[in-house]
């Protein structure tokens, strides 16, 4: 590996020489011998990424050194790997194929599979409670209309699964903090359900 290289890159990316920074993160990617110093540079790599604001690292880079690392921790159910890949959950979106391979998981899942294997640790609780935060916040955020399941109202059997993930949620989230958005949107699902109910007898 030629760190060299990388170094450029960085430099060249800041000076926006677009065509030169292609060339120079090729050579860089090139410059591996082998899978172990590919290993060993992703993992001091990823605790100082610099994202840009997509949220998202070089292409040449996530495919060609970090995905094929994040991957092979992944199957083996290593805790950082399955943590980074919902990290770089927008690398993942884009890059074609990816997805795919990946068994089509949102960060969510990412996330509830590091729970599963570690509830313990708190960055992946963390990142695990935001992620249903954020979903919950979607399933409400066209109230007092009604509740989302994705981009349609949601049915009776989804409200169950909704209602799951909240107190899921619940149980992990911080009382003060995050607690009372869960239970204000408890109540709002409870009133969702009350006028489903009402519509399923008036149907009948």
């Amino acid at each position: 590996m030629n760190i060299e290289y990388y170094e450029i890159f960085e430099k060249e990316l800041k000076a926006g020489l677009k065509k030169q920074a292609a060339v120079s993160v090729k050579k860089f990617v090139d410059s591996f011998r082998n899978h172990d110093e590919v290993t060993n540079w992703v993992w001091s790599y990823l605790p100082n990424l610099e994202k840009n604001r997509h949220n998202c690292i070089r292409h040449e880079i996530f495919i060609h050194l970090v995905y094929p690392t994040l991957k092979e921790g992944f199957e083996v159910d290593d805790y950082n790997s399955t943590l980074w890949l919902g990290k770089l959950i927008q690398n993942v979106y884009q890059t074609k194929g990816v997805f795919e391979e990946l068994g089509s998981l949102v960060d969510m899942d990412f996330y509830r599979k590091c729970y599963e294997i570690d509830s313990l640790n708190p960055e992946g609780r963390a990142l695990l409670l935001g992620s249903i935060l954020n979903w919950l916040s979607h399933c409400e955020h066209e109230w007092p209309a009604g509740i989302l399941y994705g981009m349609d109202s949601a049915t009776a059997e989804q409200c169950k699964e909704i209602r799951k993930e909240a107190k899921f949620a619940l149980s992990i989230a911080d009382e003060n903090k995050d607690g009372r958005f869960i239970m204000l949107f408890l109540e709002k699902l409870n009133q969702y359900e009350e006028r489903l109910n009402k519509l399923n007898q008036s149907d009948s």
